[in-house]
């Protein structure tokens, strides 16, 4: 067979050296078009709408059961989105994932072993037969390295790792406070609406009462027609709250069944909590309460613990700044086969030590700047932690007064719900024997819709205010502050 190779061939190869590449980067690199313009919508491709994914979400979402038989109280509801609730699941699989780079972190404490299989066919044609090169070399080889000495970055990098993996362990923590704020806040939000509809199924019996007094009032000639349009106007105004009471429901329910991590379809109902609102904490001095929210609160000890970590980067940072210590070593055995010698076969080996100092002393100041940048960095996250503390001690002022506030507006507002009940009872026995206006009538059952609204309110304002409180002060349970 000739040694050379045509020039037609040798397009031929060119080509198809060239081509290959080509069709890898069409399979993997397909071409995905932008909007066609800012008023039109975008039309997926074809290929898209008929992928067929094997999972997904929504189907998770819809295999999930909830054993609704009974009215589920608080705890149930809690234990219920602990499971369910994406937020702490994704927070509690961020944590495993820092721990992971902890312990990749911590790997450089180890020695580096590299364990490789090589093979070499070499041949050398020279202008002296005897010089000439045909053989087949094969074998394995080791190489170990082990940092000595870096001047502390190795360590810092650790810690690094170690205070990031802190950091979300305490996110963690927050995920689940917050959470258990959620489905407070949704509960008490649900109970309030259905607290909500039977006030406004009351408003429409009182208004209904007075509408069909002023009507019977009108056909017997003792009110005006205007008597039993304006109570007729307030009857459909009660219907219409009515209506806006029920939808109300839905929309808590929702919030209710997101919060647990169900779809909004979910049927289940709530047991109603006790009528015996806390009136007190067991702490009244608000001082004490800062200094417990800045002890307590996953939030700000995860702060803590990223001012920490960015510390550690400066101190990585500054080992690069000068040099660092390896020593390690090396170890070969390789089998030989020579095809042109009367020795057909064999073998060698080949150790070696090395110890080396290793020193960047000048990379265009790169090193430095890392440095320079990090402790920027350190000092910003000094100062974010300052501001959360603030944030902190505001939030726990605000809702300390907050929860008094709300103790004391339910107090009055369930005194405001007897005087407008016995106000309003005394209307509608005046206006039936004429003592009363109709204007009279309206006004008290108006007065005693908007007491029923308020004392809802107010019992809905003194549970979240609590719960807020406990949230802000870090601690999980009521009954902790």
């Amino acid at each position: 067979m000739s040694p050379y190779i045509s020039k037609r061939s040798f397009s031929i190869i060119t080509y198809a050296i060239l081509l290959v590449p080509i069709a890898l980067s069409g399979i993997g690199c397909s071409t995905l078009q932008a909007p066609s313009s800012q008023y039109e919508e975008w039309t997926p491709p074809k290929w898209e709408k008929t992928t067929k994914y094997p999972h997904t979400t929504w189907e998770t979402i819809r295999e999930q059961k909830l054993d609704a038989a009974e009215p589920l109280t608080l705890t149930e509801l809690v234990e219920i989105a602990l499971k369910n609730n994406p937020s702490t699941r994704q927070a509690w699989e961020d944590a495993r994932a820092e721990a992971a780079e902890l312990r990749e972190a911590q790997s450089e404490l180890y020695p580096q072993v590299t364990a490789s299989l090589k093979g070499t066919r070499e041949k050398e044609v020279a202008n002296i037969a005897s010089a000439d090169l045909n053989e087949l070399r094969y074998g394995p080889s080791g190489k170990l390295t082990f940092l000595v000495l870096d001047l502390g970055g190795r360590g810092a990098k650790i810690n690094d790792a170690w205070q990031q993996s802190l950091a979300s362990n305490f996110q963690f923590n927050q995920s689940l406070q917050d959470l258990l704020l959620d489905i407070e806040k949704a509960y008490f939000g649900l109970y309030s609406a259905f607290s909500m509809l039977e006030a406004a199924e009351a408003d429409v019996l009182d208004a209904q009462t007075s509408y069909v007094a002023a009507k019977k009032k009108f056909q017997v000639g003792l009110a005006s027609k205007l008597d039993e349009l304006q109570a007729k106007a307030t009857y459909d105004n009660s219907l219409y709250n009515l209506e806006d009471a029920k939808g109300n429901v839905q929309t808590q329910h929702a919030d209710l069944a997101q919060a647990l991590g169900f779809a909004a379809d979910i049927q289940f109902d709530i047991a109603r909590p006790k009528e015996d609102v806390p009136a007190d904490v067991t702490r009244d001095d608000v001082s004490e309460l800062i200094e417990l929210a800045l002890d307590k609160r996953p939030d700000i000890a995860a702060q803590r613990a990223m001012m920490l970590s960015k510390q550690s980067v400066v101190i990585a940072a500054n080992s690069n700044l000068w040099p660092s210590l390896n020593f390690g070593g090396t170890i070969d055995h390789d089998w030989y086969k020579f095809y042109n010698a009367s020795a057909e076969r064999d073998n060698a080996y080949d150790y070696a030590g090395f110890l080396s100092l290793d020193w960047d002393v000048f990379n265009g100041f790169e090193n430095l700047s890392k440095k320079r940048a990090a402790q920027r960095e350190a000092d910003a996250e000094l100062e974010q932690l300052k501001g959360l503390e603030l944030q902190a001690s505001a939030e726990v002022w605000k809702k300390y007064y907050a929860f008094k506030t709300a103790v004391q507006k339910l107090v009055y507002s369930k005194s405001y719900l007897e005087s407008a009940q016995a106000a309003y009872d005394l209307a509608l026995l005046g206006y039936e024997t004429g003592l009363k206006s109709i204007l009279d009538l309206l006004e008290s059952q108006s007065e005693l819709s908007e007491a029923r609204s308020k004392l809802v309110t107010s019992r809905e304002d003194t549970f979240v205010s609590l719960a807020e409180l406990a949230h802000a002060t870090g601690t999980l349970y009521i009954e902790d502050i």
